[in-house]
């Protein structure tokens, strides 16, 4: 999320985890369970895929600004990476193509997510603007332009969604309890 100073940086962010992230996952599992690949050879593998996807998402992302991949540079291919990280570590839970593929959508979907909302909170505040429009009354904040702004803002962001887990998990809870007691109570009577 550092490199996401901008909304357009943001989206663009998000469709490349899509454009590495589906298909490396995907790559990952024939190689490890269709054609029984070991990780020493397979992790390679997929790495050099997801680098070389990562180089052909720039054909998708151009279209978001000609100078994104600029904007963008080394995080580009980090993205890559992360997504070899995400094959490695869940490849022993996913068992079939179709799962494969909607783990990396899910993922991908929050990651975007996160990637769009904290872009356009960082974009406000840095630039006075949104997706590069001007707004009217701009509240300025330089320190939003750096990095540190960027962890900043996902700390708060993955703080916020787990406490939003727990507060749902927590109603779920006693939404079991509730019905427990209310089942208890008719078969007394």
């Amino acid at each position: 999320m550092v490199a996401a100073t901008t909304l357009k940086n943001g989206v663009a962010l998000s469709l490349a985890m899509a454009v590495v992230l589906v298909p490396t996952m995907i790559l990952s599992l024939l190689l490890r369970q269709k054609l029984h690949f070991p990780y020493w050879l397979g992790t390679p593998v997929w790495t050099m895929a997801a680098m070389f996807l990562a180089s052909l998402s720039y054909y998708v992302i151009r279209f978001i600004s000609v100078e994104i991949t600029d904007s963008l540079g080394i995080y580009l291919y980090l993205l890559a990476s992360a997504a070899v990280v995400s094959a490695v570590f869940t490849g022993k839970r996913i068992t079939t193509l179709a799962a494969a593929g909607a783990w990396a959508l899910r993922y991908t979907l929050g990651f975007a997510l996160a990637a769009v909302v904290i872009s356009a909170i960082r974009e406000v505040l840095a630039y006075g603007s949104l997706w590069g429009f001007v707004l009217p009354e701009p509240l300025r904040l330089a320190g939003a332009q750096m990095p540190f702004f960027g962890f900043i803002m996902f700390g708060v962001f993955s703080a916020g969604y787990q406490w939003v887990r727990r507060l749902l998990a927590e109603l779920n809870r006693l939404k079991a309890s509730q019905a427990a007691l209310d089942q208890e109570g008719g078969e007394v009577l």
